[in-house]
């Protein structure tokens, strides 16, 4: 009889473990413990694997719920059995909110923002939940799925705004207990548990769930409750884990990393799906499926079955589909191919849940994110927009240059022009004119273009050398308004001059109420320094 390994505590219900044990005469089954984040639906798609959710128990921050309530880019756990014929069973699928509560803090410089004590990273492959980061400000009231990095802040998986609520929610690892003050700390923040209903056993290292209604005063969380959270192993299972490599030990004949507060080994059998032992580094986002082994040890290292390293981003872009084939579609004449990791999502006018590559047809809008494996581009994310046919009048690509010669430069295989009334910018953001900019750029640069589309092909109407300026993007009211010259936007300073461009109005035009996008840089003082305003038409009543 197997024996069932628990760390810290169970997530897994006793009846669903029960219905994974079969008879003699049923197909054997292995177990699977999956923790990673859900890249699509239909069931559902974690770490690659499609699980059905036909009978599965759905449990939705801490409520039995359905897989409605479930969102691509969330941070799940499913408990699953399979076997050698069918797609795995998701005996229970769990999500669970890492943080929940409002915005201390936001830094636009390096986009990522404080809750709690924490500090939540934002980038590109955030899903962000009919929410754009340039709009958040302190106060708003969030809620988000994150993983740890190697510096113990965290990077954010998904995101929406939340209405606000009764309840701050917060799940992070113990630090410096103290249990006859029954305080601990989670990070930055000191939490007084005195008077909160204990679910479990609390110690060092242990994750835990905390819950408040009460907002921290002067960086004190006094919790009402605290909830020891684990996974459920089974001895000879397998453990599939998506995370951040927060450590690594590389000796002469083993890799030990840890991911996720768990430690891994690779060992002669492991399998690189993607990437290359060169490519995994601290800091790396990996995938890998690993053996749950017996060990007396309470720190057991698991064998490495297979490991999957997230390559960088190489192209964003957003453009209509030319053509469409079984395994990739075409956007500016450059193919895009997608794997079981592509996440996908519909903002159409369909808005399809279980929207996937199968979905995608010629005419629709899509918003991309891709890199690239032996000379073929993988889609990270495919976000479709809208369909239909062409209906702007320009598009923003931005991408490592592969390739130029005065006049035009390639980005991953799209060849761009451009001509005298291209706006063209350096690394350090000083306008230039044709010439210089194709002196400057070389091979291998990151550059942001916005293109349109004329009889001799693309052409580039603006195009920046990405460098070092710390650019940010701004988007909001003006809340407070003391000069054309020095006024808030979601609670940031903003301040202008002579260089300040402005596009659909003018300085005179600025205003309290007004609203506008912002791009510019943060100067020492901490003041975004606008060099472009936009005035944002809206909709009358």
């Amino acid at each position: 009889m197997r024996h069932l390994y628990k760390s810290i505590a169970v997530i897994a219900i006793a009846s669903l473990v029960l219905t994974g044990c079969g008879s003699d005469d049923e197909e054997p089954v292995s177990h699977v413990t999956s923790s990673g984040v859900i890249s699509g639906f239909g069931s559902v798609y974690v770490n690659g694997v499609r699980y059905t959710t036909k009978d599965s128990y759905i449990i939705a921050n801490g409520r039995k719920s359905d897989e409605a309530a479930l969102k691509v880019g969330m941070k799940v756990v499913v408990a699953a059995k399979k076997s050698s014929t069918d797609d795995p069973s998701a005996l229970e699928v769990t999500y669970l909110a890492d943080a929940v509560g409002a915005i201390d803090a936001i830094d636009l410089t390096t986009r990522s923002l404080t809750i709690l004590g924490q500090t939540y990273l934002i980038t590109e492959a955030t899903n962000l939940d009919n929410a754009l980061f340039s709009e958040l400000t302190v106060g708003s009231f969030i809620e988000l799925s994150a993983f740890e990095n190697e510096y113990g802040n965290f990077v954010v998986s998904y995101l929406e705004i939340k209405e606000q609520q009764a309840e701050h929610q917060l799940t992070g690892t113990i630090s410096n207990i103290n249990k006859v003050n029954k305080t601990f700390t989670i990070g930055q923040l000191l939490v007084s548990y005195v008077d909160a209903d204990i679910t479990g056993q609390l110690n060092a290292g242990s994750l835990v769930q905390i819950k408040s209604k009460f907002f921290p005063i002067n960086n004190e969380f006094i919790a009402d409750e605290v909830t020891a959270q684990g996974l459920t192993l089974f001895i000879d299972g397998t453990l599939e884990v998506t995370g951040i490599v927060e450590d690594m030990d590389k000796a002469e004949e083993t890799t030990i990393i840890k991911l996720s507060g768990r430690k891994y080994v690779l060992t002669d059998s492991s399998d690189f799906t993607q990437g290359d032992d060169d490519d995994l580094q601290i800091g790396r986002q990996i995938s890998l499926v690993a053996t749950v082994i017996e060990q007396e040890s309470t720190t057991p290292i698991y064998p490495i079955n297979s490991i999957r390293v997230e390559l960088e981003n190489e192209i964003s872009l957003e453009g209509i589909v030319e053509s469409v084939t079984d395994t990739s579609f075409t956007l500016f004449g450059q193919e895009f191919t997608v794997d079981e990791y592509t996440q996908y999502k519909d903002e159409s006018e369909q808005a399809l849940r279980y929207f996937n590559f199968t979905d995608i047809a010629i005419g629709d809008k899509l918003d991309i994110d891709a890199y690239e494996v032996d000379s073929v581009l993988i889609s990270r994310k495919v976000e479709r927009e809208e369909t239909g046919g062409i209906e702007q009048d320009s598009y923003d690509i931005e991408g490592v240059v592969d390739s130029f010669a005065l006049p035009s430069f390639s980005v991953k295989g799209i060849t761009i022009l451009t001509n005298g009334q291209t706006k063209f910018e350096d690394a350090h953001g000083n306008t230039v004119n044709q010439g210089d900019f194709f002196l400057t750029i070389t091979k291998g640069d990151e550059v942001e273009t916005e293109i349109t589309f004329t009889e001799n092909g693309w052409l580039a109407l603006e195009v920046e050398i990405e460098g070092e300026d710390n650019d940010v993007e701004l988007l909001g009211t003006i809340d407070t308004f003391t000069s054309v010259i020095n006024f808030m936007v979601n609670s940031h300073q903003v301040t202008t001059n002579l260089q300040t461009e402005f596009e659909n109005g003018n300085a005179s035009n600025l205003s309290k109420g007004v609203l506008i996008e912002v791009e510019g840089t943060i100067n020492s003082k901490g003041e975004l320094v606008a060099e472009e305003i936009e005035f944002i038409e809206t909709e009358a009543n």
